[in-house]
Parts: structure tokens; sequence; C-alpha cells
């Protein structure tokens, strides 16, 4: 009955617009579903399948947070630890305030930015956009992600914080900075660090920064929805083989594939071993989980999740993703402390160490609000909870 009711929900989600998904679902480390429907390109009839590369985006943040924990894990850093111990480009930081004369004012920091503000996302540190000066400038680097990320934290460090760290929550581009703490503690290039002590342990062997020639017969197009149609949105990863970038994004870069991404999922929801490989102790993945916003930061998320996003009332943030503090308010029927976030074209990533339960989720679709992750996450994961009865059996 799970196969059924599960391959009826994808079936369900192809009929409601969702041109190709796929789902995959662990349980105490084992797989008990995986299932494909639809497109990965329409254009031409290109199913979805085994092979099909994603573009991640912010499930990048799950695996950069990963990173960061191992090397505290390790005694290298600290989470209290000032961010410009080892990125002295962010010393003497500012941040920008409005006084009601229609200046823009810069103010010292009343503390540095610590490596915790970054995993928790009250770094000051904005997305690119119009929201602030801050986030204006940003969105000005028109090549921001096209850059080595050592000088991407150079640039970023030279414009005034959005706020005074750890005073407010806002999502931005926090990972991407700490893919830069990866490279400056361990001394490899980012890419290398995630694939020796991630991706290899993991058997993630699909999962990269870099689109290749020999991978792009199974990538997904992303697509939106125009007047009921799917048009192709034509949106390439950062670095391919023809543009010459150099981003290594920790916050949005990676692609990979639905095995790869369960293979990492399961290791999460097993309190941080796969197949007998330890990436992470349970005690690191408990501290990750437990909610890490309070105050003023802690009410920026419940309006925003209000707001724009409320498929995720009932959550807070953790280090490097969402975590359950509320069934009732989210209507889940999962625990307190389930954790993981998604991507920005709709991957979903949920991990239960309580219950051993992992899921991973795929579609490719834009605009972030309006491509249906509202729709169907919360179902799988409603869908899921219901089945582990049967699994126990």
């Amino acid at each position: 009955m799970s196969k059924e009711r599960l391959d009826q929900l994808l079936e369900h989600f192809i009929s409601v617009g969702v041109p190709g998904c796929a789902l995959a679902v662990s349980y105490k480390g084992k797989i008990v579903y995986t299932g494909y429907r639809g497109l990965a390109r329409t254009e031409d009839k290109k199913a979805i399948d085994e092979n099909t590369i994603y573009q991640i985006y912010s499930n990048t943040k799950n695996i950069t947070a990963v990173a960061v924990m191992k090397l505290f894990e390790k005694g290298l850093i600290l989470l209290n630890d000032p961010i410009e111990k080892y990125l002295p480009c962010f010393a003497n930081a500012t941040y920008q305030t409005w006084d009601g004369s229609n200046e823009i004012r810069e103010q010292p920091v009343s503390r540095s930015i610590r490596i915790k503000d970054l995993l928790a996302m009250t770094s000051g540190l904005p997305q690119g956009g119009k929201g602030s000066m801050t986030s204006y400038e940003y969105g000005d680097m028109m090549d921001m992600f096209q850059c080595p990320i050592m000088e991407l934290a150079e640039r970023l460090s030279k414009i005034p914080l959005e706020f005074d760290p750890g005073t407010h929550w806002h999502y931005g581009v926090s990972f991407d900075i700490l893919g830069a703490l990866v490279e400056a503690v361990s001394g490899k290039k980012f890419s290398r660090f995630l694939k020796e002590e991630i991706f290899e342990p993991l058997q993630m062997t699909h999962t990269t920064f870099l689109l290749t020639k020999e991978m792009e017969p199974d990538f997904a197009n992303i697509y939106i929805l125009e007047n009921g149609k799917q048009v192709n949105a034509h949106i390439l990863p950062f670095m391919t083989e023809e543009n010459g970038c150099q981003g290594e994004s920790g916050g949005g870069g990676l692609l990979s594939t639905l095995e790869d991404m369960i293979h990492f999922t399961t290791m999460l929801a097993m309190g941080g071993t796969w197949n007998g490989q330890k990436i992470l102790s349970r005690n690191t993945i408990d501290l990750m989980r437990e909610n890490h916003l309070e105050g003023q930061a802690f009410d920026d998320f419940q309006a925003v999740a209000r707001k724009s996003w409320p498929w995720f009332e009932g959550y807070s943030w953790g280090l490097g993703g969402r975590t359950l503090i509320s069934r009732a308010q989210s209507g889940s029927s999962g625990p307190v402390g389930e954790y993981g976030w998604c991507g920005a074209a709709g991957s979903y990533l949920m991990a239960d160490p309580e219950r051993e339960l992992g899921i991973m989720y795929m579609h490719q679709m834009f605009p972030v609000v309006g491509n249906l992750q509202d729709y169907c996450h919360p179902r799988i994961r409603n869908v899921v909870y219901s089945l582990l009865d049967e699994w126990e059996k």
C-alpha cells in the first residue's frame, strides 16, 4: 500500500502542474521507497529517472552546514568564534542604519559576526535585491557568484552589513561565506573538502558544482508556469565548462541526483552515520536541529513564515536549516525536531533522527513562491508519516 499511495501522490503532482518529480524515502537506514514521474525536459520528452541531475540550490546549505560542523568536531573552530579570526577581511565591520533624516549612516558593530551567526542567518548578510541598501549593493554585483569564494568574501566584507550581528534574522549569503571559512580553516579548496569529507564516504558520485558535457544528457530543465503551460526558464548552473565561472556557492551552487541526496539525508536521519560511514556524531546532529533563534531574530523568522512561507509556520531555524518547534502550528504529524531545508527550484530534504526517517524530493520549477513547493512538500511529509506503521511491520 505504501508504494501505491506514494506513486499516486507523485502522479497527482504531475496533474497539478509539476513537469517531473522524484521521491526517495529511507527508514531506519534502508530505502523503503523510490519513485519517478514525469519529464526532466519537455522539449525532447526526456523522462525523470535515477540518472537525472537537478540543481538543488539551497539544499546546498545543508551540505555546507555539515562541512562546517566537521571542522567543529575536529576542534578547529568554535561556534562563537568571530569570523575575522579566519577571514580577516571581516574585521572592523559596520552596519547601515536609517535615522529618519533620509540619510543612511554606518555604525560600528557591537560585536563581530560569529560562525554561529552565519549558520543561523543572523549575520547581517542578506540576499541581493531591493530589501535594504546592503542587499541593493549585493544585487549590483552582477558577477557575485562567478568569482572564487575567497574573493567573494573579500568583496562582501567591504559592504556595510544590513544590521548589527545577532539582532535579526534575514535569509542571505551567509553560507557562501561559510564556504570561504571551510577553505581558510582546512587549507583545501571548498569542493575538494566536500568531496573528501562528505561525498566520497557517502558515495555521492554525481554531486558537484560543475556541469560537464558528460552530465548534460541527464540534466533537468527548470520550468515556470505561464497561463497553465510549462515554459522552460533556461536557467543554467553557476559553473559550466563553457562559462568559466569559479563560484563554488556554499549557499546554492550544487548539482546532484536523487540517489546521492537520499544518501546524505539518510546520514542525517541516522544521527550522522550512513552505511557504516560516520560523518558527524549524534550530539552534533542534535545541536544542528535545535532552535537557535531568540528575541527579535525569532520574531523575524516567524514573520517571514506567516507572510511569505506559510508552509514553514510552526518551524524556526537551527544551524543550516529549518527545525520543527510546533506540531500544532505547522499541521505536521512529524515530531518536534525534524529538520532540513529546500531548494529554490523545489527540492526538499527532511531528516528525523527520532524516527530514523529521511525524505528527499526533487522537482525543478520557478519562481520560489509559486513553484508548487508549498503544495508538494507538506503533503509528502504528512503522507510519509502516515506510512511508518506499515514500514515498521
